[in-house]
């Protein structure tokens, strides 16, 4: 990781056969967004950390496990977060643990879907191949009505990253 005007950047190559593929998120132009946007932009991250905290905990108690989903899961999390940093948005997660939300419900949320995963494997994968899916159908109404080129270009890669990744989760479910 390196330092882009005292933000944390991540260093090339930004995709793997997993993970985000956009070109440098801070290398995009900025545009207008609007304030509730910038509410989704926020909703969208604690739904990534969520998604990526589930990972680290089913891998640490699965194995096997996709654990290349968690690499991909920490690029996205990094570019959504440049982006709240750019719109000033304020990010709900920063400097949190694993695990640890500031939104009750988020808590609930994540607490909920890691006790789903805890009675195997095969749970665990059902559980984040729901998350990626529910990812999904959280950035696709957006991509339509967002005009900042880089918001728009991270939406678009979060949505094909998390087909992706569902894909992998559907071909660790089939071994």
């Amino acid at each position: 990781m390196s330092q882009r005007e005292n933000t944390p950047v991540l260093d090339q190559p930004w995709r793997d056969r997993a993970g985000f593929c956009g070109v440098e998120v801070l290398d995009q132009p900025s545009g207008p967004i609007a304030l509730t946007q910038r509410a989704h932009l926020r909703a969208l991250a604690v739904r990534i950390k969520i998604v990526h905290d589930l990972l680290a905990a089913f891998a640490d108690e699965h194995t096997p496990f996709p654990v290349e989903l968690l690499a991909a899961q920490t690029r996205e999390l990094v570019a959504v977060r440049l982006l709240l940093e750019r719109y000033a948005a304020g990010d709900p997660g920063t400097h949190l643990a694993p695990g640890v939300f500031a939104d009750p419900a988020a808590r609930r949320d994540y607490e909920r879907l890691l006790s789903l995963g805890r009675s195997g494997r095969s749970a665990a994968l059902h559980v984040i191949a729901a998350a990626l899916r529910e990812t999904v159908e959280i950035l696709e109404p957006m991509l339509p009505g967002l005009r900042a080129p880089d918001v728009r270009n991270v939406y678009f890669q979060l949505a094909a990253s998390s087909r992706r990744q569902l894909r992998i989760v559907q071909a660790w479910s089939d071994r």
